[in-house]
């Protein structure tokens, strides 16, 4: 068994300070006393629960520059003002981004060959049905199939769109559901198997999402997004009245993303071609229909709303002020955007609360730190990081000086471990600031990479970025940008073991003797989230 792992399972004496270490590994001061104080803080008196149903039932939804984001924006930095954090900001990016959108109503029908409320809902910055005058309207259509594999498919399709609800996509190959979706990762596969991206890989097969597409090449990811904007300019020049794409997964569940269009959709003051995505059952069911030649028609009344006041988001940054050290800074942070068909509970609302709880007990234990602790609760991760992005450009002279940046976004789960992101030199410090909560479960320092979150932003500019392990439960079969991602499917008492161990390491970071080390000088690819 290798020393990162046998640090953590065997049988080892530990003492406030750990120092029954190798010769070539520095023993860091691990205090064990503070480590229990913070235990005790969050199994007490936690405030995690009441921010967490805040954020999901009260706000709900927070797609980036929405109202929903602006809101939970506010409300973090009022909450942060009431600690007592210092430094509590709304900063705007350094650039535009997209035109403020919300849903206004949605109603659907399958009208022919039987009647039944459609089972949709609108992708992120989809227009509204208008009719000819471009007012509000319901439109009624005839439903057909659109199966195009490549360019030279348009023509046969060519002139014959108008006025129709087509459907986008073959279904998803979904059988019924044989194996228990909920998994906790067991110690053999964290410490000897390999967990990947563990947030999003599901042991039913046939379940979880397909796979990400390769980047870049032929046939690659640059392939693929070159072909989805000439199937956008496409439909635009042909103008069917409505895009409906079949769900990704089963049992009801929308896994919701952005308009077919993309930026055009966002940015533009066009109204885009509503776009549905649509319950796998239901829609399995009108493209087998539509198969065989059938009539069969839809009517549908959707209605949202564009803002126009501002194209530029903004992120959330509050302090704990170091002492001695105060010029350097350890960061944590999440992704506080989500999609806007459930209320963002798992992603990301639950990475967020954690890091705000991390705070909160800091500042409620008043624990000495040498170094400044600055959260970021980032907006713009779902369209591709943007948000701790803009943040980084902004902030580039203080980068040499943020020891490291610690991330959650991998659902409702309990803290297992911590990925190293192939920065070996950090592993031994993780894996002795991380022993008083391996009887809580944390157990491994992986080496490898993750990808997919705001760590990646900070690594790709030279800072330490680290991304927690977490049980996957049922965020890749369940919750991941799903409707059903609402406060129900939250752990709370895996959440409080989160805060508990985030605001250690923190603590832990803030007061060693040097910055963390490093990341290698060539920093990885960063995957497509």
């Amino acid at each position: 068994m290798k020393l990162r792992h046998a640090f953590l399972v065997a049988g080892i004496a530990l003492a406030s300070v750990v120092t029954s270490l190798p010769a070539q590994v520095v023993a860091e001061r691990v205090d064990f006393s503070v480590a229990q104080r913070i235990k005790d803080e969050e199994m007490k008196r936690s405030k995690l629960d009441e921010m967490a149903s805040y954020l999901t039932d009260v706000i709900g939804a927070r797609l980036t520059n929405s109202p929903g984001s602006r809101k939970a924006n506010a409300w973090a930095a009022e909450t942060f003002t009431s600690w007592g954090l210092a430094n509590v900001k709304v900063e705007p990016w350094d650039s535009a981004f997209a035109r403020g959108w919300e849903i206004v109503s949605y109603s659907g029908r399958i009208l022919e060959p039987w009647s039944k409320p459609l089972a949709a809902y609108p992708q992120a910055w989809s227009g509204g049905t208008l009719d000819a005058k471009g007012k509000p309207a319901t439109l009624a259509c005839p439903v057909m199939i659109f199966d195009v594999k490549d360019t030279t498919d348009f023509a046969k399709y060519a002139g014959k769109l108008k006025g129709a609800c087509i459907l986008r996509n073959a279904p998803a190959d979904r059988g019924p559901e044989f194996m228990q979706s909920e998994r906790r990762f067991s110690l053999d596969q964290l410490l000897n198997g390999d967990p990947g991206s563990p947030s999003i890989i599901s042991t039913v097969p046939g379940l979880a999402p397909p796979p990400p597409t390769p980047r870049g090449g032929r046939g690659g990811f640059g392939a693929a997004r070159a072909f989805n904007a000439a199937v956008g300019r496409f439909l635009n020049a042909e103008k069917p009245a409505l895009v409906l794409q079949g769900s990704q997964w089963s049992y009801g569940m929308y896994l919701n993303g952005g308009h077919f269009d993309g930026r055009s959709a966002r940015d533009s003051v066009y109204n885009p071609i509503p776009h549905l995505i649509v319950a796998t059952e239901q829609y399995g069911t009108l493209y087998r229909i539509a198969q065989r030649g059938l009539p069969t028609r839809i009517e549908v009344n959707l209605q949202v709303r564009f803002l126009d006041d501002t194209k530029v988001p903004t992120n959330v940054t509050a302090e704990i002020r170091g002492t001695d050290k105060a010029d350097e800074v350890v960061m944590i942070g999440a992704h506080y955007d989500s999609w806007h068909s459930g209320t963002g509970a798992t992603d990301n609302g639950a990475g967020s609360v954690v890091m705000m709880e991390a705070m909160r007990l800091l500042k409620t234990l008043n624990l000495p730190m040498r170094r400044t602790v600055r959260i970021g609760l980032w907006t713009g991760e779902e369209q591709g990081l943007l948000g701790s992005e803009a943040w980084l450009r902004l902030h580039k002279a203080e980068l040499p000086k943020i020891s490291a940046y610690l991330n959650v976004d991998n659902g409702t789960g309990k803290l297992r471990g911590i990925w190293n992101q192939d920065n070996t030199a950090a592993s031994p410090i993780f894996e002795q600031i991380l022993a008083p909560f391996r009887d809580m479960g944390v157990v491994v320092v992986k080496n490898g990479t993750t990808g997919g979150t705001d760590h990646l932003s900070f690594v790709d500019v030279g800072v330490p970025g680290f991304n927690y392990i977490q049980d996957p439960i049922e965020y890749g079969t369940r919750t991941h940008h799903s409707n059903l991602d609402t406060y129900e499917r939250l752990v709370i008492e895996d959440l409080k073991q989160a805060a508990a161990v985030v605001a250690f390491t923190v603590y832990s970071i803030a007061n060693r003797d040097e910055l963390m080390p490093r990341p290698p000088a060539a920093a990885p690819a960063r995957p497509v989230p």
